[in-house]
């Protein structure tokens, strides 16, 4: 009887073993961005914009570029509109060199360049000290803004459904952003909402933008 008994334990437990091989071999890893891939010059990124306050009343498209410039004598790559003026991204990284106004002026440098902290995962948070540097004062001003990977989910826009990486940060001035990206498919930005508060030494703002198409260069 007790060998029988014992028999059957091990099949039990035998069973109990392969169960638990097949479930774990059958989970899913956890998604991770390991980088912005990097959009091909050309490329044209138009949204849909909608601001008010001191981030500027607008509402109607805002259409970005992708184009090569430099910046202090090293490559970077200009990604500009008309409306909004142009950002400065080291071209490996895709992070914030410098900022321009929409004739091409400086108005303010970053150090270290506004960089994610890759690879991101979901629930990820992390800090980053800045020293800002204004123009045409030349004055250099901390911030401090801190993030937080919040999902990793579908998002739909007009430009279509995107696999996307949901972000959210607050910085030093007040200002709050959640920023949706797809860095596997080079769009920094698929969705935004922006807000200042009435602290804000601008003044209350708040801005949305979505996509609404993305074309690469034809070839």
């Amino acid at each position: 009887m007790n060998t029988r008994r014992n028999a059957l334990y091990a099949a039990l437990l035998g069973l109990a073993g392969s169960t638990l091989l097949i479930v774990s071999g059958c989970a899913t890893p956890p998604p991770v961005a390991e980088r912005m891939v990097i959009s091909p010059m050309g490329t044209v990124l138009t949204y849909h914009r909608k601001s008010s306050g001191s981030l500027g009343t607008y509402d109607g498209q805002v259409v970005w570029t992708h184009a090569p410039a430099t910046w202090q004598g090293q490559p970077v790559i200009a990604f500009g509109a008309p409306q909004a003026g142009v950002a400065l991204h080291d071209p490996a990284s895709f992070a914030i060199r410098a900022m321009l106004s929409a004739d091409g002026k400086p108005v303010m440098a970053f150090d270290p360049p506004i960089d994610y902290a890759w690879p991101l995962t979901v629930g990820q948070t992390w800090s980053t000290q800045y020293a800002v540097t204004l123009y045409p004062s030349g004055a250099k001003v901390p911030m401090k803004r801190e993030f937080k990977v919040e999902a990793f989910e579908d998002v739909t826009v007009p430009a279509g459904t995107f696999k996307a990486w949901k972000l959210s940060w607050k910085d030093s001035t007040g200002e709050t952003e959640t920023r949706w990206i797809s860095p596997a498919q080079g769009v920094a930005t698929v969705k935004r909402h922006v807000e200042r508060p009435a602290t804000h030494a601008q003044g209350p703002g708040v801005l949305d933008a979505e996509l609404l198409s993305h074309a690469p260069p034809a070839r």
